[in-house]
């Protein structure tokens, strides 16, 4: 069976992006029991979670998206979950820091093939007025697959909590085999209900997709899209910051249990950042319909000024359900820069290269914001001061810069703009 409908082909790439984030952010639930058995250091976890993953997701993804700007785009989307799948499964056969590190650099590799690919095949797919709503939905597949990861690591570390085990499986170790395991049957699914769009083969006898082609289009609106690629991996930073430091804040300063911290990143993660991207996503459709001359970069400064500020209070509250509270609205405002990094793009480029495109903003978000962002905020924990402050501190600057920068992409080269 081939699938037609968009709605049923949306709903297939999300379940992937849903687990591509499972497995992606399983990690960072886990920091206690892997620097125990592991011995690492904040910042060597750091590298696990940032660099280990965004090395290659972010330098592969190039050469993947300009392949899928040429041939067809579900096999590639196939081939990386299979890839993303298996290394997750190999991360709990890791013994030692540089095994799970190749491990996580795989686990990159796999996922680099999935994002460029499904926007621009989404871009074929769905009229321009429901561009933004569509990828809002899409993108709503990362904050629940975070929500999804949070819940079971705690879950199960919860469950396990007496003995740390499973018929002499470690606990950590189960983790990452059981979140692993579904991209399997999906990438089979895939396989067999999904082709390529046929306005995609239209295009291919029209039109160039060379990336010398692309580079040209780059160059001639340069200013624009560096201010967008940087403004938005700035905003990146407080999101991946949030996901990858706040179990640890939990833990070490609430002294939460495992389980409780699952409980309160997931929830918050799957509620207020779908909240956020599908409220985004909406009004910058809302405000595209009402000749607003800069809907997309207006939600990016918004999310980019009030998440870091609504973070320093949940820090600094001494009230823990108040400080909660705040911190699930920082996560709301955090989550409204996505789906206007993924629009603007869909819309302001040529579709023979929008996926190329789309892995150099994916280049930037790993490297600034996955990447740089976590490692800061590990670095200053280990030698300037702990994680209540080096986080709020690197997530208001990103913040600041991400303003900076998204404002200077509405003063530059205003005709690419939607």
């Amino acid at each position: 069976m081939v699938l037609a409908s968009p709605r049923g082909i949306i709903a297939l790439f999300a379940s992937a992006y849903v687990l591509s984030f499972v497995d992606r952010q399983i990690l960072a639930l886990l920091i206690g029991p892997i620097k125990t058995a592991l011995l690492l250091s904040d910042f060597q976890f750091a590298l696990l979670n940032g660099l280990a993953f965004s090395l290659l997701y972010s330098i592969l993804g190039l050469p993947i998206a300009a392949l899928s700007d040429r041939i067809a785009r579900p096999p590639i989307i196939v081939a990386g979950i299979i890839i993303w799948s298996v290394a997750t499964i190999s991360c709990g056969f890791a013994q030692n820091f540089w095994q799970l590190f190749i491990c996580r650099m795989a686990v990159g590799v796999g996922e680099a093939a999935l994002v460029p690919a499904v926007y621009s095949f989404l871009a074929d797919i769905v009229t321009p007025y429901k561009l933004g709503q569509t990828l809002a939905l899409f993108s709503l597949g990362s904050f629940i697959g975070a929500g999804i990861a949070f819940l079971f690591g705690g879950m199960l570390i919860g469950l396990l909590h007496t003995t740390h085990e499973w018929h002499g499986i470690i606990a950590w170790k189960l983790c990452f085999v059981c979140v692993g395991l579904p991209g399997l049957p999906l990438a089979l699914l895939i396989a067999l209900t999904v082709r390529e769009s046929g306005r995609r083969h239209a295009s291919f006898q029209k039109e160039d997709t060379s990336s010398e082609t692309a580079w040209g289009f780059f160059r001639l609106h340069w200013k624009f899209f560096t201010c967008h690629f940087l403004g938005y991996s700035s905003t990146a930073i407080i999101l991946f910051s949030l996901l990858s430091w706040m179990p640890a804040l939990f833990l070490r300063y609430r002294h939460f249990s495992h389980q409780s911290v699952g409980e309160i990143m997931g929830l918050t993660a799957i509620f207020c950042g779908c909240a956020g991207a599908y409220v985004s996503g909406r009004l910058i459709d809302f405000l595209g319909r009402r000749n607003h001359p800069f809907p997309a970069a207006t939600m990016g400064i918004t999310g980019a000024l009030s998440a870091p500020a609504l973070l320093w209070g949940s820090i600094a509250s001494p009230n823990i359900p108040f400080g909660i509270m705040l911190f699930a609205m920082s996560f709301f405002c955090a989550a409204l820069p996505m789906p206007p990094s993924a629009i603007v793009l869909q819309q302001s480029v040529p579709k023979t290269f929008r996926s190329q495109f789309s892995a150099v903003l994916l280049f930037c978000n790993a490297l600034i914001g996955l990447s740089g962002g976590s490692m800061l905020v590990g670095y200053l924990d280990d030698h300037v001061a702990g994680v209540a402050i080096s986080l709020p501190l690197v997530t208001c600057g990103g913040g600041l810069l991400a303003a900076l920068l998204l404002y200077g992409s509405t003063r530059f080269d205003k005709k690419v703009l939607f």
